[in-house]
């Protein structure tokens, strides 16, 4: 296996988008950060609201303060780098780089490529499913921040991946990185499944607050759960973690990115 400088030439990645916008959603919603969206993810989640970003795209769109561009996929660590360098010098100020996707640790080695490169700038927001543990360890030295999902079967229509989320957010929370959970709800959520990921979260992570995120239509910001739902839901989980808090997806509400 290669190593050094040699291995950061020869990593590849797939880069859907890049651009600055408001924060949606958690801890640090309405702050002002770089997006890195990375293409591919190995869910397909029923809600999912990037469907472009499941799958490797041709062409990353790069949208600075002239406008939008295009350019070819793949991305060298050191080609990515000069892109955010470049888009971080003109738009500041910048609150950190939010590396989203898709799932970013689907390209672990190509992620952590890259972020070493970044190493003393500005702090990394990670926002991952936590599903995938050993590949997190492979990135977290470069990140300050993780955003994980509780990913809720009946939602989702995916398998259960709660002994997943139980690693990663130990490992993240051992690590000292600040973290948060969202778990994206709606009228179909089970209820049974909200006190389990609140309790996980409650043993795994006790710090860390937990957002309940009502869910949307596909293409509008209507909420696809009703406000009683929402009160019941938070109730549950809030009998077994302190910190629950509901909060929609900002971006979809102001209409941004």
């Amino acid at each position: 296996m290669l190593s050094g400088p040699d291995a950061v030439r020869t990593l590849a990645g797939n880069v859907s988008a890049l651009f600055v916008s408001f924060q949606g959603e958690g801890v640090h919603a309405g702050r002002r950060q770089l997006f890195a969206r990375l293409g591919g993810c190995p869910l397909r989640c029923r809600y999912c609201d990037e469907p472009e970003s499941l799958v490797p795209v041709a062409e990353c769109r790069i949208l600075g303060p002239d406008g939008m561009r295009r350019r070819a996929n793949p991305f060298s660590p050191a080609a990515l780098d000069a892109e955010v360098t470049a888009l971080a010098a003109a738009a500041p100020p910048l609150h950190a780089i939010a590396v989203t996707g898709g799932e970013p640790l689907a390209q672990a080695d190509f992620l952590a490529s890259w972020l070493a490169l970044r190493a003393n700038t500005l702090p990394v927001l990670l926002e991952t499913a936590g599903i995938l543990p050993a590949r997190l360890a492979r990135v977290l030295p470069w990140v300050a921040i993780v955003s994980f999902d509780v990913k809720c079967p009946s939602n989702t229509g995916e398998r259960a991946r709660w002994d997943e989320h139980d690693a990663c957010f130990r490992m993240a929370v051992a690590a000292g990185r600040e973290v948060y959970v969202k778990m994206p709800v709606d009228e179909g959520t089970a209820p049974e499944e909200v006190e389990r990921g609140a309790r996980l979260v409650a043993e795994a992570a006790p710090g860390a607050p937990l957002f309940l995120t009502p869910l949307t239509e596909p293409t509008t910001p209507r909420l696809t759960i009703g406000a009683g739902t929402l009160e019941r839901l938070h109730a549950l989980a809030s009998r077994v973690h302190p910190d629950v808090r509901v909060l929609p997806q900002l971006h979809k509400v102001l209409g941004i990115p």
